[in-house]
């Protein structure tokens, strides 16, 4: 958008000099611009189709305390249609005006305009005018916000439907607007063959968490391209998104996965591609960027020129790490065909999509594991924790390392009735239990029970904060049974 302006303290009107490449259409608005909340009115408007758009020049007066005022220019087609809408404001004092010049880009397309004052502000974001026309093979989507009384971050949303009303694209856009600011955002939809309407919103959401705004999906060259728009919470970070496309049965047969840094309640687009196309029925769209640990969110399979193709939606948890995957391959009659192992190396709550296309046309299923950087398998049956018949609960899960179960330091001993003292400086820790004094040091697979040295199968370690130990080393050393039970994940201890 163009915009010039000058200012006039006091009354009167303001003349305008115009060069102008087409006719000249000239209106005064007193009866739709008159806003008695502000005093703020649109005191003479004129427009002329110039290099191709059309030129839209206008007065606004403040009547009033000194304010933020903000306006809407409006262009309609020869139906009657707002096809485009552009809006902006200015801090004018108090019978101020100020001169406008707005350049409206469907040009010769639009029959009739209007200009309008946008009025107060209130405790939310709004829309006050949207159009669209199409232009390209695009539509070209423009819309008009008022920003509510305080800074922030708000947008707007645009979904485009087919004849239906089934929404086949969704878009945002959006920024951070100050105090009762008025403002344009331009939108571009690419479907316009499919788009019979569309609609466009106004995002101001409060709550403190990743929303998903809208979805939209439509086929295009034989794929299925879901396109959305979500806001973060109100703090930044790393946010995904993964789509799962599944037959009418309900067997997925693909995902795919974006993500990206958001900031503090910024909004934010995607579009991803199912090559899977008409096969696909339905479709699901999981937010992620919230878990502490890694998640296998879903698995997709499907045949590609008679292969199988897998798809894996992973999302990590709140640290760096490389993500461990096994596949075992099965022909019809269930052998074994063979075995691979590859890793992926992912950022915290990154989420990513695995795939993998098995070349040999025997594959008729496989198996999939998952394990994370400390070799502890995602998704499976977390490990758990009876002393004595009675189920445990830490802040800290226990974790699988090297075939060790690590606990956390202070709560095992203290649930063993044992005394625990932590010594930063050394990065040891000292227990006892009656005349048993045990000692480890973090980061040592050297551990001392009554000063005699004992080796241990995994160190002492910190995850995420949390000094952890091996549970068998420790229960053993204070004379408890310790039972292992596969089935169930669990650690079963008898103290004595």
């Amino acid at each position: 958008m163009r915009r010039t302006w000058m200012r006039i303290l006091g009354t009167g009107i303001l003349a305008i000099a115009i060069a102008a490449a087409g006719p000249l259409h000239q209106t005064v608005h007193g009866d739709i611009s008159s806003n008695t909340s502000t005093n703020v009115t649109v005191m003479e408007s004129s427009y002329a189709l110039e290099g191709g758009k059309m030129r839209v020049r206008f007065d606004v007066r403040n009547g009033g305390s000194g304010t933020e005022a903000g306006f809407v220019v409006l262009g309609y087609d020869a139906s009657g249609k707002v096809i485009e809408a552009i809006g902006d404001s200015a801090y004018l004092m108090s019978n101020e005006i100020e001169t406008f010049e707005v350049d409206l880009d469907a040009g010769s397309l639009v029959n009739k305009v209007e200009v309008k004052p946008a009025g107060q502000a209130g405790d939310r974001a709004v829309l006050l005018a949207s159009g669209h026309y199409e232009q390209n093979g695009k539509i070209e989507v423009t819309a008009v916000l008022q920003n509510a009384d305080s800074g922030r971050n708000a947008g707007v949303l645009a979904v485009g439907y087919d004849a239906s009303g089934k929404a086949v694209e969704v878009k945002s856009a959006s920024g951070y607007l100050m105090s009762s600011n008025v403002d344009t955002f331009s939108i571009q939809l690419k479907a316009a063959k499919q788009i019979k309407s569309v609609k466009v919103t106004a995002v101001d959401t409060p709550e403190d968490a990743v929303k998903l705004l809208s979805t939209g999906s439509r086929l295009e060259n034989g794929k299925l391209i879901v396109s959305g728009a979500i806001q973060n919470r109100n703090e930044g970070g790393r946010v995904g998104v993964i789509i799962v496309g599944s037959q009418a049965s309900g067997k997925v047969l693909e995902v795919n996965t974006t993500s990206g840094y958001l900031s503090g309640k910024e909004i934010g687009n995607f579009e991803a591609e199912l090559t899977a196309g008409k096969a696909i029925s339905g479709v699901k769209v999981y937010l992620t960027g919230g878990s502490q640990t890694p998640k296998i969110i879903a698995e997709g399979r499907t045949r590609i020129n008679n292969k199988l193709v897998v798809s894996v939606g992973i999302e990590n948890g709140d640290k760096s790490q490389k993500i461990t995957m096994k596949s075992s391959a099965y022909n019809a009659q269930g052998r074994l065909l063979g075995s691979d192992i590859d890793s992926i190396y992912m950022t915290a709550h990154e989420a990513t999509t695995l795939r993998i296309d098995y070349l040999d046309s025997r594959v008729a299923s496989v198996k999939l594991k998952y394990f994370d950087e400390a070799g502890q398998e995602i998704g499976a049956v977390p490990i758990r924790i009876k002393i004595n018949g009675q189920l445990q609960s830490y802040a800290q899960a226990p974790v699988m390392v090297n075939g060790s179960v690590m606990v956390p330091m202070r709560p095992i001993f203290e649930s063993l009735q044992a005394s625990v003292k932590w010594n930063q400086q050394t990065q040891t820790v000292t227990s006892t239990k009656g005349s048993t004094k045990i000692q480890l040091k973090l980061g040592s697979k050297q551990a001392t029970v009554n000063q005699k040295s004992v080796k241990l199968g995994t160190a002492p370690r910190s995850v995420k904060g949390t000094t952890m130990v091996p549970l068998r080393f420790v229960a053993d050393a204070l004379g408890c049974d310790v039972k292992w039970d596969k089935e169930q994940q669990m650690v079963l201890i008898t103290t004595k």
